[in-house]
């Protein structure tokens, strides 16, 4: 494991990353996370927490616009959740063209700035897959050592609880996690 800091890590170059997992606070947890399309390090990601391949990553994301550029579409209702939400705790399942897909934007700085840096971010919790999340460096050292490739060490404040996810693929709103907060 590669601690380096955010200015640092936002100086590498795509190619760098790729195959690599990384981790850095957001505003909820710590996320890990690796390059969009970034296939090997999506299933490094998977292998480390013993996450079923079945259960998808949520794609951190700095904008709407990068959610439509996929071509996607957002129904009205979900949008407007978008506005009143993000940046923040929620996470939201919407119908991609390949099936469900999920996108979350966070309220945090770093997270923001290594988005806008090399995009969309397939991300999930630091944690064993069923066990709580990890929020320190020092039991994310401790648990998983060098299967992470770079650990960003800037500081953050985050809640510590993981985002609200609602699925609004199917035309309404269903809680599939109830977290940091509640949708009305």
């Amino acid at each position: 494991m590669e601690k380096i800091t955010l200015s640092d890590f936002l100086k590498l170059e795509r190619k760098a990353l790729a195959g690599k997992v990384f981790c850095f606070p957001t505003d909820t947890v710590y996320g890990l996370a690796a390059l969009y399309g970034d296939q090997e390090g999506i299933k490094k990601i998977y292998e480390l927490k013993g996450r079923s391949f079945t259960k998808p990553l949520a794609n951190l994301c700095s904008g709407i616009e990068q959610i439509t550029e996929l071509g996607i579409q957002i129904p009205k209702f979900a949008l407007e959740l978008m506005k009143k939400h993000w940046p923040g705790p929620l996470t939201l399942i919407l119908k991609g063209p390949e099936g469900k897909v999920s996108f979350r934007m966070p309220d945090s700085e770093i997270a923001l700035k290594i988005i806008d840096r090399f995009s969309l971010l397939p991300t999930t919790s630091v944690n064993e897959s069923g066990k709580p999340e990890m929020n320190s460096m020092a039991k994310i050292e401790a648990a998983f050592g060098n299967r992470i490739d770079y650990f960003i060490t800037d500081r953050s404040n985050f809640s510590g609880l993981p985002s609200t996810v609602a699925d609004v693929s199917e035309g309404a709103i269903k809680i599939i996690r109830q977290g940091a907060i509640s949708i009305e």
